[in-house]
């Protein structure tokens, strides 16, 4: 005779713990992505005023508004919109972005994301694509839900802060300079 399959049995999960996957799975993955769209969404494009640069009077007259930003722009810079990020852009039009995740998003992702990107400023805009990262996979899942681009109108560009805008033409990431 055939007896139940008892709840110790491993190959054959009950049935309560099939439905508790069967709700918590999909559940995760709606906070997961509710999560990461707001940490790496692409804003779109707004009407915005640009203080004036803080370059000396002779040289910003000699260049463009977008020219003075790149120049501005360049270094480290940090802020704290949903985990730590850090934010570094070269002169060379690469960057790269590393976010430090703590509880639930540092289980759902990694504690330490590192998005490499390319970069430019167009039109007032700060423009940068993702081109690699680490860890891979968990970035790439990413990716897949958010896109490897962003577009974000410059608000505020100084010496020492970048403040820009998400797509939700209300969030405003309020970068500070780090070097």
């Amino acid at each position: 005779m055939m007896s139940e399959p008892s709840s110790t049995d491993p190959v054959r999960p009950t049935v309560k713990r099939r439905l508790l996957w069967a709700g918590l799975l999909p559940a995760v993955c709606v906070l997961a992505g509710w999560m990461v769209s707001r940490w790496l969404a692409p804003p779109t494009s707004a009407t915005v005023v640009v203080p004036p640069s803080r370059l000396p009077a002779r040289e910003a007259k000699a260049i463009d508004p977008d020219e003075r930003f790149r120049r501005l722009v360049l270094g480290t810079w940090g802020d704290n919109y949903e985990g730590k990020r850090t934010m570094t852009l070269k002169e060379n039009g690469t960057g790269t972005m590393l976010v430090e995740l703590s509880g639930l998003k540092a289980t759902l992702f990694a504690d330490r994301l590192r998005f490499d990107m390319k970069w430019a400023v167009e039109n007032g805009h700060l423009k940068k694509q993702t081109i690699g990262s680490e860890p891979v996979g968990k970035v790439q899942a990413i990716l897949k839900l958010m896109g490897d681009r962003v577009d974000e109108p410059i608000l505020e560009l100084t010496q020492d802060r970048l403040l820009l805008l998400d797509k939700d033409g209300k969030t405003k990431y309020d970068w500070r300079r780090v070097r």
